[in-house]
């Protein structure tokens, strides 16, 4: 049976990794929303300049959506990456 202490251990630990992978798929989240809305807004802002309307708008959701793509398969190749060394 496991003493105070050793629980106390165990949380934090618990905690620690938890807290961890929290931090990392926000970084991702918050990577994938900002390429996204950048694109777009330059697409929008380029159409209110050229004249150019859905035009660049379209063509700037289709670069944020290809950003979000690299992004997502960059991530899962390096968990998969991770989970290959682990013993």
């Amino acid at each position: 049976m496991l003493d105070n202490d050793d629980k106390k251990d165990n949380f934090a630990d618990q905690l620690g990794r938890s807290t961890r992978a929290v931090s990392d798929y926000l970084g991702i989240g918050l990577q994938i929303a900002a390429s996204f809305a950048f694109f777009v807004f330059l697409g929008y802002w380029a159409d209110t300049k050229l004249g150019t309307s859905p035009l660049l708008l379209l063509a700037g959701v289709l670069v944020g959506m290809f950003g979000m793509g690299l992004v997502l398969y960059n991530t899962v190749k390096k968990a998969n990456r991770k989970s290959d060394a682990k013993p």
